[in-house]
């Protein structure tokens, strides 16, 4: 039971750590989309009348027949507040129906929001379509994500973990050392005057367990196959309690089936 809940404590932590890292990783990428939508709109609208003009869409639509996939530019020169976005940004340029959905860009891409520019003069409703794009790996967009809270868990996962592992050797070890104690608690026959016959009866009930012996058992042991032999314990019994009655040890007998040796703290 110790166990399970001493380990339940560092899960909780380590499964804290993992989600809030998620989120962490979640809200960067969602600052970066911002970042990339911000830039995209003062691009588009910077470049709105070179891009509606007549001869550009002319052109647009030639190289969409030729092609048939957008136009795609590296971004330069533009001010991002990410320094993730500095190399791997780009933007495309397609020509399409206002009523009809452009085809996407492929891959493992943060995209912006699709900005559509409709000429002043639209030309069988057709419209520009401008989206930029980042090639973010998982890798920088978690190295930019705040990750202070997910560390934080994580540490206080490994802590608790540690406190544990040194806990449960502490426990063993005390175990340990009572049931050493305990072992060398078990009182001894040194010192005690008993007859030989004294002496075996008394070691006999200190080795069995629970220091219990039924009366049979020790009549065989004791004298074999002699007839009074229970007559003979009965002495040999009422003699020893005589004997070990300063030394703390006493006979007890259970109900006339059997005798205990009983120690007095």
């Amino acid at each position: 039971m110790n166990l399970r809940y001493g380990l339940l404590i560092p899960l909780v932590l380590m499964i804290s750590s993992i989600v809030s890292g998620c989120f962490a990783y979640s809200d960067a990428k969602q600052v970066i989309t911002d970042d990339l939508n911000e830039v995209m709109m003062a691009l588009a609208k910077e470049k709105s009348k070179l891009w509606t003009r007549q001869d550009t869409i002319a052109a647009l639509q030639h190289m969409n027949k030729v092609t048939q996939k957008p136009i795609i530019y590296q971004a330069l020169d533009l001010n991002f507040r990410n320094a993730v976005l500095k190399d791997p940004v780009y933007y495309s340029l397609t020509l399409v129906d206002k009523k009809k959905v452009s085809s996407k860009i492929h891959g493992n891409k943060i995209a912006s929001d699709s900005i559509m520019l409709v000429p002043e003069k639209s030309i069988d409703g057709l419209a520009i379509q401008v989206q930029g794009f980042a090639d973010c790996s998982m890798a920088s967009v978690f190295a930019v994500s705040d990750q202070t809270v997910p560390g934080m868990l994580f540490s206080l996962a490994i802590l608790s973990f540690t406190s544990f592992c040194l806990w449960r050797r502490n426990d063993n070890s005390q175990l340990a050392t009572e049931l050493v104690v305990t072992v060398q608690s078990k009182p001894t026959l040194d010192g005690i005057k008993l007859t030989p016959m004294q002496r075996q009866l008394t070691q006999m009930l200190l080795d069995a367990p629970e220091n219990k012996v039924d009366k049979t058992t020790l009549c065989t042991v004791l004298w074999g196959n002699k007839s009074n032999a229970e007559e003979s314990l009965y002495t040999l019994v009422r003699r020893t309690k005589s004997a070990l009655a300063e030394s703390g040890i006493e006979i007890i007998c259970n109900r006339g089936e059997s005798y205990q040796l009983h120690v007095n703290n």
